[in-house]
């Protein structure tokens, strides 16, 4: 066979075509030589132009590849001063590009740069650098030379041992942190299509006038001798070592099937004018029903700039491999406190959109992050569509974060399963009206009885596993009793006198904080946790929800009972880390807890929301804080699916006030106090009316109820 024999398109876009599979491994397998100008020097780089090589090195084929030196502004400024030299500079940085894809955990990256430098030992590969200058004959540093635009241009040449030749050439996205999820658009020219050879000249000339130094403003240097030897350093013996096959089987894309549910959410979103709030329980399918919502406006309007709002960075990651499982291939920039640069990273990419380089950009960030006038600024200089997707969507209605509600969003997207913020109405009524929410019926709703009671068709089983619920109630001590009725009398007395229901509310709020206080830090609750650890016979996968003052204490009676345990807080790191294989402190607890190592993970609020746990099966409440979105969020943690998990148990730790701690109190405070105590009845009543054993929880309601007289 030969290129010509080859079924080619006239152009690729990996938005629908398998880019890999469908030109670069057929066409190289055919090849001889290829000649490949590519973006600037870097890991990344190198491994995406030798994308599909194993053909073209089976055929003793050779490459000639052109890349860009990413120079900074302070090697720039010491070129300058004379303090280094180019060739210095080149060295340097390629040096260390070399070095790192050790810990880059990129098996891709790592083995393809693997196969280059076996090539270079074995006298198939030249590489040359390439420096570009300002009309002043001054080095460009990267930043200016993307602005030039000299190495958005992919080039590629590919002929055959019949003469025959064929180019591509559009836009680079090779500077980019990952290939598989990033859109790459080009087009290809071949020498026997007469209407197409005026192209492929053109491709052909491009490279050459780089390849032979003959390019304006732009200097061409061998590749220094370190890095060569570099490379000789990192080769291996024999190419057949590189199992790359392998790489690219793990990278073909897979189908994720959406459900009715999922489905019907999208078309909600669409027919209310591309607003909505998605209300669905947790672990439903949200977050892949709002990436199909993506996936519609990228098919209808380009370019379209997508921000991923999050409340915590440590779900960032869990957008990333959904989209990734939904084969949405747009490039992706991480823009958040946590990482690195991203601030010119973010830039860079926002400049790729404006100069018509990619079509569309997806950014993923936190709530605490969004708001921000510089992250604001940044983004909406661009002339695009702005998609907002907010998870977790009642976290954007404090009174700072509410300053992310751009009105130039085009699509809006909230989802929770709570999304009234408590003791919020305000807050709660901007969200609705931001995200096109006018009645009831404007939201789409999946609920966690819908969830526990709808079957999955692909499993037989609901979406949701059922759940036990299991009470275990507490009371307060002497001194806990005065301390509370010492507190809250004068603010009772205040409430009763206030002019107006705001101030009231003011109250109202102040003396469920007090109660609050007491309450989840009862000493009691300690001698039940013990109990429900005797209960337990082989604790594991379970979860611990208490308040920071309990934490170790908490701790030291599992440590105790030779329970291992982790705490999981705001302490834990959510960056990435060298000493932990690039994985965050956070993720890597999650992975031990998974895998069993941690027989049970100990938290206070990072695990009420968003984080994907399937295996936890066991919950443990000693603390509440009576949000009603709390303990929404934490139920629905325990409800996922996972192999071996036929349904879940909660256990609820309550403290309801004696008989005599009621003939205590006096006058307003009496009152107060068995509305709040009703308050607190909610919760258990919601926990019970979803759980297997509703009838006996509520024989227990009931007669908690008739011994308080409530």
């Amino acid at each position: 066979m030969s290129l010509r024999d080859l079924h080619l398109e006239k152009s690729y876009d990996s938005d629908s075509d398998d880019i890999l599979t469908e030109f670069f491994i057929p066409a190289l397998s055919e090849s001889i030589r290829y000649e490949r100008l590519a973006g600037f020097f870097s890991s990344t780089t190198l491994a995406i132009a030798a994308r599909g090589i194993i053909g073209l090195i089976q055929n003793g084929g050779t490459i000639n590849l052109i890349c860009g030196a990413k120079l900074q502004r302070e090697d720039v400024e010491a070129i300058l001063e004379a303090q280094d030299n180019v060739i210095g500079v080149i060295t340097r940085n390629a040096t260390l590009e070399l070095e790192n894809i050790q810990d880059l955990e990129n098996e891709f990256v790592e083995n393809h740069v693997k196969a280059l430098a076996w090539m270079m030992a074995n006298g198939l590969l030249e590489i040359k650098i390439a420096v570009v200058r300002d009309e002043k004959n001054r080095p460009l540093d990267y930043q200016q030379a993307i602005t030039k635009g000299i190495f958005h241009q992919k080039v590629g040449i590919l002929r055959d041992d019949k003469g025959n030749i064929l180019s591509f050439s559009g836009s680079d996205n090779e500077t980019a942190s990952g290939w598989i999820e990033n859109i790459e658009e080009f087009k290809v020219f071949c020498s026997w299509e007469d209407s197409q050879r005026e192209y492929l000249i053109t491709d052909i000339n491009r490279f050459q006038k780089f390849w032979f130094g003959s390019s304006e403003r732009t200097d061409i240097f061998d590749i220094p001798d370190a890095v060569r030897n570099k490379f000789l350093e990192i080769a291996p013996h024999d190419i057949k070592e590189l199992d790359i096959t392998k790489t690219y089987l793990k990278s073909r894309k897979h189908t994720v099937r959406l459900f009715k549910h999922q489905i019907e959410a999208m078309n909600k979103w669409i027919s209310n004018g591309n607003h909505c709030i998605f209300e669905m329980a947790t672990g439903t399918g949200k977050t892949y029903a709002a990436i199909q919502c993506l996936k519609w406006a990228l098919s209808k309007q380009r370019p379209v700039v997508a921000i991923i709002t999050c409340p915590f960075s440590h779900l960032i990651s869990q957008w990333q491999e959904s989209i990734k499982n939904l084969n949405v291939d747009v490039p992706t920039v991480l823009a958040f406190g946590g990482a690195k640069g991203w601030r010119d990273i973010l830039a860079d990419r926002l400049l790729d959109v404006r100069n018509g380089m990619i079509k569309a950009l997806i950014i993923l960030t936190t709530h605490d992050t969004h708001y921000r006038p510089d992250f604001q600024d940044l983004v909406f200089k661009v002339d695009s569509k702005f998609f907002l997707i907010a998870d977790e969507v009642h976290g954007l209605g404090s009174e700072m974060r509410k300053l992310g509600l751009n009105p130039g969003y085009d699509y809006r997207l909230g989802l929770s399963a709570t999304p009234s913020r408590w003791f919020d109405p305000e807050g709660t009524a901007l969200l609705l009206e931001f995200f096109g929410i006018k009645s009831e019926q404007d939201f789409f709703t999946f609920s966690l009885r819908d969830a526990i009671n709808t079957v999955n068709p692909e499993t037989g089983q609901t979406f949701l596993a059922p759940y036990v619920y299991r009470p275990y109630f507490s009371d307060l001590t002497d001194e806990e009793i005065s301390e509370y009725i010492d507190k809250s009398s004068k603010i009772a007395q205040s409430y009763y006198g206030a002019q107006n229901e705001e101030e009231k509310g003011r109250f109202y709020e102040l003396l469920c904080f007090q109660r609050q206080q007491i309450i989840q830090n009862a000493v009691r609750k300690y001698n039940v946790f013990e109990t429900i650890l005797d209960d337990i016979h082989d604790l594991k996968h379970c979860l611990v929800y208490c308040s920071p003052q309990q934490i170790k204490r908490v701790q030291e009676v599992l440590n105790n009972r030779g329970i291992v345990q982790h705490k999981f807080t705001q302490e834990e790191s959510a960056a990435p880390g060298k000493k932990l294989h690039g994985k965050s402190e956070r993720d890597t607890i999650l992975q031990l807890f998974a895998e069993g190592t941690y027989q049970a993970l100990v938290a206070m609020k990072c695990l009420d929301e968003g984080v994907d746990i399937p295996q936890a099966k066991t919950a443990i409440i000693l603390s509440s804080t009576g949000n009603p979105r709390e303990y929404v969020q934490r139920r629905g943690r325990l409800l996922r699916r996972f192999p071996g998990k036929e349904f879940s148990t909660i256990y609820d730790v309550i403290v309801f006030p004696s008989l005599e701690f009621f003939r205590r109190l006096k006058g307003p405070l009496a009152e107060f106090e068995k509305k709040l105590v009703a308050s607190e009845l909610k919760r258990y009543e919601e926990f019970s009316s979803t759980a297997n054993n509703f009838i006996e929880c509520l024989k227990i309601l009931r007669d908690i109820e008739a011994k308080l007289e409530l």
